[in-house]
């Protein structure tokens, strides 16, 4: 996710161009001729399977005159592209998380600072003339290669043992690799050395090298630029490192084994300083990445460690994972984990259960006057965006799924993050956020939340805002979460899953496969289910079998498991334990369960952990949400209440 101003640039130079990604079918040349009038570009960024490009300018006055010129410009429709796109512009003040390095690293990896001289790397550049042909060399489709001791054979992702090149380890690498040996950090010596020379805007796929082929402990010599290295993890989580020129990277262990690791090709790299983001300019790069080869006779008995199937270490991640946010990077990563991925993984079944209109929401939007323009902001699959007929309304959602099942019912909507909202300001007449801000995991990310939605609203404008209430029962009466639980016997179980969708059951979640996965016009930045996402309103928890409508929480009566007990009062209200679903709410921040039924009675045992998805919460208490809209001084709460288990304000804009 990321945040922008609105528009005030003061010393940003980079633009986020909703609407102009590879997603929408546009090109860097494209945004290359729509940009470049309004002055020098120092680079355009457009990320895989995504639907808004980064344009770094020069400067901040030709930046502001793109701004001015181009925000809500449209593009025609092409023979690729039917569509007419408009294009939304912000200045950055932040990035995605992935894009800029980031403090985290990925277990294992090892990265060693200005590991060699100046002088020595030059030394090493003089050396590796490419034209000369004593080494295995080659001209791939995105950088030179060339390979010392043995060729690495890319159509088998592997050397051939028992065919050594003429030449190994050039002598001249002795004293780096003698260096590397005496850190402790790797226990073999290398023989096989592959160089790679990267010019500007190039790059290479994510990828692990083959587990059985090397040993552990893979070193990456960076010479001449920096870059930026990108680090998935099969769950989703992404980091991105810095290397800079002279530096060794050590991969060991999980880093080793279960991350890929892959240079996104671009002509530059976002560095975050004190000063603010700074775009640096990409330069030639050269990599050394020695290893040591497996025979393999020797691979036969060997065990490749499982880090990403241990059980431990599966326990530390989780727990690691399961902390109240101490930073925006660790905010990012927990909804990106525990939000984000979860709703794009459950959409097809969340939606499945969100199929009536709230009686006070939908009186809401009757009331008002006809041609009046309306968004929904976490619109999930869009079940208010048809209630008024003589109302425009649009949707956004961070969930792509979901939005697809909106374009789906034929309603004008789009992927977006409600805290950065594709949307000019002060154009709407009505925003509605069902069920999405308690899905922001610290106070700062929450008011801003709302100060999005005030944003886009004109003065007299109105705001209503759902989230789920910590208070299950009011004056003595049970919310329909608390009431509809009825915790089934073993029997029950055993309904088809026609049954249950029947029954309209809820389920539970993700991550981060987060992995978020994100995006569009306002995209997640990183993933894709809404931080706004999810049209749940209250509390529907797969209790299971009960037919309710209440677009709460989709979460199921299945027994749950604190992460951790027996902690002291501090350290305890930094946890965030599983809630037992249908249950009173013991703590604010937490994690709900959401279960995806198999279809296959017969495998329900086998999967039900594997389709327990965990969606984080934070479930606001009486006069809280109140109580933080009035506190930003651009508005007025107009009304007040609490409805089904949720508390609600309606705002008026100041």
């Amino acid at each position: 996710m990321s945040i922008f101003d609105h528009p005030g640039p003061d010393s940003s130079y980079i633009l986020c161009v909703n609407n102009a990604g590879l997603d929408n079918g546009m090109s860097v040349d494209e945004v290359d001729s729509i940009f470049s009038p309004y002055g020098e570009l120092d680079d355009i960024i457009l990320l895989p399977q995504k639907p808004y490009a980064f344009v770094c300018f020069s400067n901040t006055e030709n930046a502001l005159e793109a701004y001015n010129n181009l925000n809500g410009f449209q593009i025609n429709p092409t023979e690729k592209r039917p569509t007419t796109l408009t294009l939304y512009i912000f200045f950055v003040s932040k990035v995605p998380s992935y894009l800029c390095p980031s403090s985290e690293l990925p277990p294992g990896l090892i990265p060693l600072e200005d590991f060699i001289s100046p002088e020595y790397s030059q030394e090493l550049l003089k050396f590796l003339d490419f034209g000369d042909k004593q080494a295995s060399e080659r001209e791939l489709k995105h950088r030179q290669v060339k390979h010392f001791g043995y060729e690495f054979k890319y159509g088998i992702n592997d050397v051939d043992a028992d065919d050594p090149l003429p030449q190994g380890i050039p002598e001249i690498c002795k004293d780096l690799l003698d260096k590397a040996l005496k850190t402790g950090h790797i226990q073999f010596y290398p023989d096989q050395l592959t160089v790679n020379r990267y010019l500007p805007g190039q790059g290479i796929p994510p990828h692990v090298d083959t587990p059985a082929a090397f040993e552990d402990g893979l070193m990456a010599l960076s010479l001449g630029s920096q870059v930026v290295m990108d680090f998935r993890h099969p769950n989703g989580k992404h980091l991105s490192v810095m290397l800079p020129p002279n530096s060794l990277l050590i991969m060991t262990k999980e880093s080793r084994y279960v991350w890929s690791h892959g240079i996104t090709p671009r002509k530059s790299d976002i560095i975050s300083t004190d000063k603010g983001l700074t775009v640096v300019k990409r330069d030639i790069r050269t990599s050394f990445t020695f290893r040591k080869i497996i025979h393999p006779k020797d691979r036969i008995h060997r065990t490749i460690p499982n880090y990403i199937d241990n059980e431990n270490s599966n326990k530390q991640i989780n727990e690691s994972q399961s902390n109240l946010p101490k930073s925006e990077q660790e905010a990012e990563e927990l909804e990106k984990l525990h939000v984000h991925k979860v709703y794009e993984e459950i959409a097809d079944h969340f939606s499945g259960t969100r199929h009536t209109a709230w009686p006070r929401i939908s009186n809401f939007l009757m009331s008002q006057p006809a041609g009046s323009l309306v968004a929904d902001i976490g619109c999930g699959n869009g079940k208010y965006l048809g209630v008024n007929k003589n109302i425009y309304m649009v949707g956004s959602d961070r969930s792509m799924n979901l939005i697809q099942i909106c374009k789906e019912r034929k309603y004008e909507a789009f992927v977006g993050d409600i805290l950065s909202v594709p949307i000019k300001s002060e154009i709407l007449d009505v925003c509605i956020c069902i069920a999405v801000i308690h899905h922001l995991s610290t106070q700062e990310r929450r008011k801003n939340a709302v100060k999005e939605l005030l944003r886009v609203v004109r003065p007299g404008g109105k705001v209503l805002i759902y989230v789920w209430a910590m208070e299950q029962e009011l004056h003595n009466v049970k919310s329909k979460y608390l009431r509809e639980c009825k915790i089934p016997a073993k029997a029950d179980f055993l309904h088809s899953e026609s049954s249950i969708l029947s029954n309209s059951i809820d389920c539970q979640q993700n991550i981060d496969k987060c992995n978020h996965t994100q995006n569009s016009l306002q995209y997640d930045f990183d993933s894709k289910c809404d931080v706004s996402s999810s049209d749940h309103d209250g509390n529907r928890n797969d209790c299971q079998f009960t037919s309710i409508e209440h677009d709460g929480n989709g979460d199921s009566c299945h027994g749950t498991v604190s992460i951790e007990s027996d902690s002291s009062k501090s350290n305890e209200s930094k946890k965030l334990h599983v809630h037992t679903n249908r249950t009173q709410f013991k703590q604010q921040d937490l994690l709900v369960p959401w279960q995806l039924k198999s279809k296959d009675k017969s495998e329900m045992s086998k999967e039900e952990d594997k389709n327990t998805f965990h969606r984080y919460y934070h479930v606001f208490k009486k006069d809280e949400l109140e109580t933080m809209c009035q506190s930003l001084n651009c508005c007025k709460v107009i009304d007040s209440y609490y409805d089904q288990g949720n508390w609600a304000v309606t705002l008026e804009k100041t």
